[in-house]
């Protein structure tokens, strides 16, 4: 009786939960386009922020809901899958943890020790994400070929699938919160919680179609749906993996927004040429160094005007939060 109240409670937090975060995507909605005043504008920036400090909390609601309804369920209707994909949110749980401290370190202000700021944090955090990831995957593989090879038949209860329809729902609008905040504020470790969110609800399609196919007597399925997800898996961590790590080795920020600068820098008055325009991601934020040829005998006053003017041209190209640094370096005329 317990156990039976304890089910109907946890459904209907569920619910509630899926509700709250359907209501929150609309009402984000509205907000965007009644700043900008169509349907295809971007966020307003108060709208992002707001959503944007909501991800960890919801996440750790999203994931312990999901936890003890999937860990319920799965003992409850005999489904190895649901227990297992049970494991996989308590490591989405720690993962969201991590996020939140990765997010929390790269805000902290310059300082004299870490002059350039602390935003490559999140590419440590990003790549610790995608670790998890990665094992939970590896995992996932091999205990789908070992099913196959010795020939196990899992017999679960239909009603487990409910455990994993409930997560494919939760885990897929928790998906869209954290994707769309983690673009909106170019958050990389938002953005790895995002995917391990969708990976999630690959995990939990692969349990559904293995509880209906093992109800339908095709054993097989189940293993065989839960490999096809894993390498699913291992794809998104090798690619999100390699990116934190050329991006924590100050890879080159996207060549056609260098050349559009570069195209508009040269229709600069007062200058002898461009020596060199470089960028790099810092996290959330982009830095740019300009280097510029001028004429050897201009003015202090001319040359702060030549940087600022560097700085505006950047700033209308790069829809991003920027770090600019311009540097004029003499020409001698020959």
């Amino acid at each position: 009786m317990i156990l039976k109240f304890f089910a109907v409670v946890l459904i209907a937090a569920i619910i509630m939960f899926a509700a709250f975060l359907y209501r929150g995507a609309t009402k984000l909605e509205e907000e965007k386009k009644a700043a900008n005043g169509n349907i295809n504008g971007s966020c307003s920036g108060a709208a992002c922020e707001k959503c944007a400090q909501r991800v960890g909390l919801v996440n750790i609601i999203g994931n312990i809901l999901m936890i003890c309804i999937k860990g319920y369920m799965g003992v409850a209707g005999r489904s190895k899958g649901l227990i297992a994909d049970a494991i996989h949110s308590s490591a989405d749980l720690l993962a969201t943890i991590i996020m939140i401290i990765g997010m929390k370190i790269s805000d902290k202000k310059v300082d004299a020790q870490y002059p350039y700021g602390y935003g490559k944090a999140e590419y440590i955090v990003s790549i610790c994400i995608y670790l998890f990831l990665f094992f939970i995957g590896s995992f996932i593989i091999y205990n789908g070929v070992l099913t196959i090879v010795e020939g196990r038949v899992v017999n679960p209860c239909l009603s487990a699938a409910w455990g994993a329809i409930f997560s494919i729902v939760i885990n897929e609008l928790m998906f869209r919160q954290s994707i769309c905040a983690g673009k909106h504020i170019n958050s990389p470790s938002m953005q790895a919680k995002a995917w391990e969110s969708r990976s999630d609800v690959y995990s939990s399609f692969a349990v559904l179609i293995g509880i209906i196919g093992a109800k339908m007597g095709f054993h097989f399925m189940d293993p065989l749906a839960a490999i096809i997800v894993g390498v699913i898996i291992l794809k998104i961590c090798i690619e999100q993996v390699r990116d934190a790590v050329l991006n924590l080795m100050d890879k080159s920020y996207d060549e056609d927004y260098i050349e559009d600068i570069n195209r508009s820098l040269e229709t600069m008055g007062n200058i002898a040429g461009i020596k060199k325009v470089i960028a790099r991601e810092l996290g959330p934020i982009l830095e740019f160094e300009i280097n510029l040829y001028v004429p050897h005998d201009i003015s202090v006053k001319i040359g702060e005007t030549i940087k600022k003017e560097a700085c505006d041209i950047v700033t209308a190209i790069v829809d991003r939060k920027s770090t600019i640094k311009v540097r004029l370096f003499a020409k001698q005329c020959s």
